[in-house]
């Protein structure tokens, strides 16, 4: 038996689909190459969202605590002379220190506003009163940011330029 040779075209010219073969190719190689590009952009997308998600998913459960922190300020702010040397108050402020210690490692911080130049970012100016001008002269309540993101603006009181 004589096993019949299939004949190759010399040239594109001897084969009119060649070129248009060609053409469709360099398509979808394009094409292939454009897809690669977009399965990467997402990849990248969805890497940076998840990273997002990670780092801000503690911010509704902060947003609850800060109450709390805010009410163990209060109450130590407020302790009477007498009670300060107690073994429970100084067990209480132990785990008070604890507890911040640990927000503080989620990335919890407290803004630092007094005598701060006001910035509308992270303070909410609620009185003006006697003071050096735009300054923060008193905190009425704490701010804090989560990593670098504003959580919660600082409630103050800021200097209006006028002397008593």
């Amino acid at each position: 038996m004589n096993p019949q040779k299939k004949k190759t075209p010399a040239s594109k010219q001897d084969c009119p689909h060649c070129e248009h073969l060609a053409v469709e190719m360099q398509k979808f190689k394009e094409l292939a190459g454009r897809a690669q590009a977009d399965l990467q952009n997402a990849k990248d997308r969805l890497q940076k969202e998840a990273a997002d998600m990670r780092k801000y998913a503690l911010e509704g459960m902060l947003l609850e605590l800060l109450p709390t922190i805010d009410n163990f300020q209060r109450a130590f702010a407020h302790l009477p002379e007498d009670l300060q040397d107690h073994d429970w108050v100084k067990g209480v402020a132990a785990m008070e220190q604890e507890f911040m210690g640990r927000v503080h490692g989620m990335g919890l911080t407290k803004i630092e506003a007094l005598g701060e130049p006001v910035d509308p970012e992270k303070h909410e100016v609620l009185q003006t009163g006697p003071g050096e001008e735009g300054i923060v002269i008193e905190v009425f309540e704490d701010g804090y940011m989560l990593n670098g993101k504003v959580l919660r603006p600082a409630k103050v009181k800021v200097g209006s330029g006028m002397q008593q």
